[in-house]
């Protein structure tokens, strides 16, 4: 006889586990808790990535909604978790990884030191991949730059602290980095980071609808990329405006080449796919706007 699995663990049902209840509480969770904005279409989704944490029937998922519903921290956090991709890469969209560290050097020149922060770092391939942009633009392994990388998933971040990740994951950099910037960590298949480059990274948590963020500006590049799309509309404007706030007067903002640049309008003028400039008046528009309440 084939021994069961405990509850909330049985086999996958292979029909949409969220049910009509379940998929409402889960966007007020999501909405409250991130405030991102769940539709129809997301439900098959989110049914497969409850699956991959484990949460194989309506039971499991009865479960940890309630948890999070009470205020559980450690249900919150598998939750976010739950609402959150982890697809990402190293220098997705190279030529915006080009322009920071260009616009980093200037920066370095006319002032001394320069600030980069990846607002979705997610499990750390996109901060990374900006500390080797700026190395090898510096030619310095010691430059007079720091990357701040925040994400809302802590167990994402988790990822990024460790620094260590599956050799495929570490291909589209290309061989000579993958020898330069990337060590054996002991086990079969992956590696790590080096100390060059985790060194001029600063890794925190953050919620961006929280009403206090754990950074403090100004920066001379924002990377936002795959992130604000999911946000309710006025929590992105606000989001938006926040960053806009913490930038530079000539700093960069980087979105996603698909995203809807549409928020940042008034603020920001387009430079080339998904990098924005801060427009020069923006400043005296932006005043001290109050952040959206968020709760996490």
């Amino acid at each position: 006889m084939r021994r069961g699995r405990p509850d909330g663990l049985a086999r996958p049902n292979r029909r949409t586990m969220l049910t009509d209840p379940q998929f409402d509480r889960t966007r007020r969770l999501a909405s409250l808790l991130a405030g991102i904005e769940l539709v129809e279409r997301h439900r098959e989704l989110l049914s497969r990535r409850s699956r991959r944490l484990g949460i194989r029937d309506a039971a499991g998922l009865d479960t940890l909604l309630g948890a999070a519903e009470a205020g559980d921290a450690q249900a919150r956090r598998t939750f976010l978790s739950l609402l959150t991709t982890k697809f990402t890469e190293f220098f997705r969209h190279p030529a915006h990884f080009a322009i920071a560290a260009a616009h980093a050097r200037g920066v370095v020149a006319r002032a001394g030191r320069a600030r980069l922060w990846s607002a979705a770092a997610a499990t750390g391939e996109e901060p990374y991949s900006l500390a080797i942009a700026i190395v090898e633009a510096f030619g310095n392994c010691e430059p007079p730059v720091e990357v701040v990388a925040t994400d809302i998933d802590r167990e994402a971040l988790a990822v990024a602290e460790r620094g260590e990740y599956a050799e495929a994951a570490v291909r589209a950099p290309g061989p000579e980095r993958r020898a330069r910037y990337f060590e054996a960590c002991g086990e079969p298949g992956r590696c790590r980071i080096t100390d060059t480059i985790r060194r001029l990274v600063t890794i925190r948590p953050l919620n961006l609808i929280d009403a206090e963020w754990p950074v403090e500006g100004p920066f001379d590049v924002i990377f936002c990329r795959n992130v604000l799309m999911y946000l309710e509309a006025g929590r992105r404007a606000e989001a938006v405006r926040r960053m806009a706030s913490l930038l530079a007067p000539d700093g960069l903002f980087m979105l996603d080449p698909v995203e809807d640049p549409g928020a940042t309008g008034a603020l920001f003028a387009a430079s080339a796919p998904g990098v924005f400039s801060r427009r020069p008046a923006a400043r005296l528009r932006l005043g001290c706007s109050g952040a959206a309440e968020g709760r996490f």
